[in-house]
């Protein structure tokens, strides 16, 4: 459980825990990790934590290590390390240093822990299950929020490819894309202009949504209540844009009611 020093990686770690579930939590905030693990150890869970820095390529191999040596066998890896970055300025405002940050966590890192992990798991040949936390930022994008957004795009391309990579194998792939939920990342913060959805969870709900998707073939997991409607418009504004030209008599403009269709459906 990378990112489990608080907000959604700490929820997914209690929610493990108390399903009687053995919890590697790996955060870079070593103090933190460590009093919220001895919080959860305090009510009998099994929990092991670990101080790394997971865009080191190094750190994250011992991470893999340290997880299959006291657990021994992964059933599930929740990718889920992130950080925020700067929001509300425009692209050229961005220090590129402040985008490169943000790219080696909500991107790189989980990269790094996926090729850290998988090849474990196909080893083993048992059912796995891969969560990689991007976000609606990865659909949905408004202004000043370029280094996140494009660091979520990223990550759910990375889900995708390893979903294409890993079928027919006992590994399972899902992107978890929360829109806002209730942590310290985002307590307080105004969310730029288009970028924030109208709807609040807890990290506990999205916790519980990962924990009844696992083991099924749900790639795409939406927390929020209003994500249909925030795809169908991000859907419907690609459909305007797509040239169809010579326009066939199939071509007809997507319905908005179907584009909430197969949203939700996902």
């Amino acid at each position: 459980m990378t990112g489990a020093a608080g907000g959604i990686g700490l929820a997914l770690s209690a929610r493990f825990a108390r399903a009687g579930v053995g919890v590697v939590m790996a955060d870079i905030q070593g103090d933190a990790l460590h009093r919220r693990a001895a919080e959860l150890t305090a009510r009998g869970a099994r929990v092991t934590a670990v101080t790394a820095d997971l865009t080191d390529p190094d750190a994250v191999e011992r991470l893999a290590d340290t997880a299959f040596d006291v657990l021994g066998d992964v059933d599930v890896v929740c990718n889920n390390a992130g950080v925020l970055g700067p929001v509300g300025q425009p692209l050229w405002e961005v220090p590129l240093e402040r985008m490169r940050q943000v790219f080696e966590v909500n991107h790189w890192a989980h990269v790094l822990v996926a090729r850290a992990f998988v090849p474990r798991l196909l080893a083993r040949g048992r059912p796995a299950h891969l969560i990689h936390t991007a976000s609606m930022s990865a659909f949905a994008v408004g202004a000043g929020s370029a280094a996140y957004a494009a660091s979520k795009h990223a990550d759910l391309a990375v889900a995708r490819s390893l979903r294409a990579d890993l079928r027919d194998t006992p590994v399972r792939v899902s992107v978890l894309c929360p829109g806002r939920v209730d942590t310290p990342m985002v307590r307080g913060l105004t969310a730029p202009r288009g970028a924030g959805g109208d709807t609040t969870v807890s990290a506990e709900d999205v916790a519980e949504l990962v924990w009844e998707a696992l083991g099924t073939d749900r790639f795409y997991l939406f927390s929020n209540s209003d994500a249909a409607l925030r795809l169908r418009d991000q859907f419907d504004d690609v459909w305007r844009h797509v040239s169809r030209s010579p326009t066939s008599p199939e071509e007809e403009p997507w319905p908005a009611q179907q584009a909430t269709t197969v949203a939700t459906r996902q």
